[in-house]
C-alpha cells in the first residue's frame, strides 16, 4: 500500500466515525485492518509516519469507548467541518487555519490537561491540509511572485512553456 492510499483510508475512517461507523468495535476493526496494510507501506519514513498516525487512531479507538467530553465533541465538530474537500486550495487552507484557531481556543478552555491534549491533537490533521495547500501554491503558476511571467525557472531557456522543440531563428525555420 502506498502512503497516499494509507492516508486516504485513515482520513476516511476518521470522517466515518460517528456517521457510518458508530460502534467502537467497528472503529477498532477498521483501525486494525489499516494497521495490517500500513506494514506494507514502502519506505521507512512513510511507514514510520503511518505508524505515528496509527497511534493517534489508537487514541481515537480508546476514547470511542469512553463518554466524550464537551470540549472534545465541539472540537471534533470543528475538525469535521474544516476538513472537507470542498473549495480551492486557498479556501481549504483558510478554513483549516480558522479551524485550528478555534480548536486552540476550545483547548485553552478545557477543564483537564487530558482533554486539552485530546483537543489539540485534532490540529494535526488540519496542519496537514495547510501544508498540502502550501505545496500546491508552490507549484501553481498562478501563484507565481508578482512580475514573474513565463515558464517556470526549471524550464530551459531554449524552451518556453508549451513549446515542443528548441527556439529556432526565423532563417532556420
Amino acid at each position: 500500500m502506498e502512503y497516499a492510499e494509507f492516508d486516504a483510508e485513515r482520513r476516511r475512517i476518521v470522517h466515518a466515525w460517528g456517521r457510518e461507523i458508530t460502534d467502537p468495535a467497528q472503529l477498532a476493526a477498521a483501525v486494525e485492518r489499516l494497521r495490517e496494510q500500513a506494514a506494507t507501506v514502502p519506505g521507512d519514513a512513510d511507514r514510520d509516519r503511518a505508524m505515528r498516525y496509527l497511534t493517534t487512531l489508537d487514541d481515537l479507538v480508546s476514547e470511542a469507548g469512553e463518554p466524550e467530553s464537551e470540549p472534545v465533541r465541539r472540537a471534533s465538530g470543528v475538525l469535521l467541518q474544516a476538513s472537507g474537500p470542498e473549495g480551492t486550495p486557498a479556501e481549504r487552507r483558510a478554513r483549516a487555519e480558522a479551524a485550528m484557531a478555534e480548536i486552540t481556543r476550545i483547548a485553552a478552555a478545557a477543564p483537564t490537561a487530558a482533554e486539552r491534549d485530546a483537543v489539540l491533537e485534532m490540529n494535526e490533521s488540519l496542519a496537514a491540509i495547510v501544508a498540502s495547500a502550501d505545496a500546491r501554491f508552490a507549484t501553481d503558476p498562478a501563484m507565481a511572485p508578482a512580475g514573474r511571467i513565463g515558464a517556470p525557472s526549471t524550464t530551459p531557456a531554449s524552451r518556453t512553456a508549451g513549446s515542443s522543440g528548441p527556439n529556432l531563428s526565423a532563417r532556420d525555420r
